[in-house]
């Protein structure tokens, strides 16, 4: 008999799971709300042609205020160890998201998922957050007033899996992933990618940690309904060390981040064979609490990228070096080996869960790029004016 090939999606496997192993009594869940906001006015010595900020791709453009984000989530308990959990996020951070998976609007569902906890074990099915970064997405958490190079061009936002999470003590843990590509809203059944995390937590302390993780899979080629097509991506890996440590009133997060990125020679421009892109980032952010709730701050990265293709989709980076490819997509070059370089200082003060955060900010590229005027340049200086809260 001749055989029949059968495709499963690997969510709609793990739902049946879940389904079988819910507790059949019914049973009330406990639900608690969460929310964050974040505000944000920004000015640059850079005037670019299309009023966006130079290096700083995620903002909303020049000497604007806006909304950067509004966060909205509802995590709910049931019996037997299960949960739930959905976040929406809108403003400006949720348009980019959209626009990133190529999605319009400005709300993005940044989580949707469900969790089994036991002794030692979590299982988590959905869409959640990434675990990767020192940054975090919701800008109420972070120490920075701005996103710094490693998040806006090389930590992704999102991913559509499976985590295992197994604490072998109170101070080893690892996590298992199974996902669906990087900042996908969907799981297609296609492009799945594997993760393994090794996380060291010193004496137990979850604030005093570091956690080595590394994924390799395709990454799916399209955007929004030509990410459908069933069509394996690009193969990518990255491998991330990221880690925190708090004494006293100082606190200590850095972050090192290795990828590769193998792309068709018609992805690359000037390359006549599949290449191989690699990035490499670096960066640290040290904050000093000096009483009365006030902090200062200070974060320096460095960003390396072989072929463009992650500092490509800053716009003026795109037009001025001509990385633009094929139907408006944006592009890497062969050989361009762009370094960019990042440092912030500044304060924060807090009055309960809001807060208030001053910083100046100097970025820099190592090839010239043009302003609305045509003149060259290669560094800018910004400073940012934020402000949040959390409920």
């Amino acid at each position: 008999m001749r055989a029949h090939r059968v495709t499963i999606s690997l969510l709609g496997f793990c739902a049946v799971l879940v389904a079988q192993q819910a507790p059949s009594e019914a049973a009330a869940p406990t639900l608690k709300w969460r929310g964050s906001l974040w505000a944000s006015a920004v000015t640059q010595d850079r005037e670019t042609s299309d009023g966006s900020l130079a290096f700083r791709p995620m903002e909303s453009g020049q000497s604007q205020f806006s909304l950067d984000g509004l966060m909205l989530g509802v995590d709910a308990s049931f019996a037997r160890g299960w949960s739930a959990k959905a976040t929406l996020l809108a403003g400006q951070t949720g348009k980019t998201i959209q626009a990133s998976t190529g999605d319009t609007g400005t709300i993005a569902p940044v989580e949707a998922l469900v969790a089994w906890t036991g002794e030692r074990d979590t299982l988590r099915v959905g869409r959640m957050m990434t675990f990767i970064g020192m940054e975090f997405l919701d800008g109420s958490q972070n120490i920075t007033a701005s996103r710094g190079l490693l998040f806006s061009y090389s930590d992704p936002f999102g991913q559509v899996g499976v985590n295992w999470h197994h604490a072998f003590s109170p101070v080893w843990s690892a996590d298992l992933w199974v996902f669906n590509g990087e900042d996908r809203l969907k799981d297609n059944n296609h492009g799945k990618s594997m993760g393994l995390g090794l996380t060291y937590n010193h004496r137990g302390a979850q604030d005093r940690y570091l956690s080595l993780h590394a994924y390799r899979g395709p990454e799916q080629n399209g955007l929004g309904a030509a990410a459908n097509s069933g069509a394996e991506g690009r193969q990518r890996e990255r491998v991330c060390l990221m880690g925190q440590w708090v004494w006293g009133p100082s606190t200590l997060q850095g972050e090192v981040s290795l990828g590769r990125e193998r792309f068709a020679a018609a992805d690359i421009l000037g390359a006549v064979m599949p290449v191989d892109a690699f990035w490499r980032g670096v960066g640290a952010i040290y904050k000093l609490d000096i009483g009365r709730g006030i902090a200062l701050f200070v974060r320096g990265e460095h960003l390396s990228d072989d072929s463009g293709v992650r500092l490509s989709c800053d716009p003026t980076i795109r037009a001025s070096l001509e990385l633009d490819g094929p139907g408006g997509t944006y592009a890497g070059r062969s050989g361009v080996d762009l370094v960019a370089w990042s440092w912030s200082v500044g304060a924060e003060k807090k009055h309960g869960p809001a807060f208030a955060r001053l910083e100046l900010r100097q970025d820099r590229l190592n090839r010239d790029l043009a302003d609305a005027q045509g003149k060259t340049f290669r560094e800018g200086f910004s400073a940012t004016i934020g402000l949040g809260a959390s409920f």
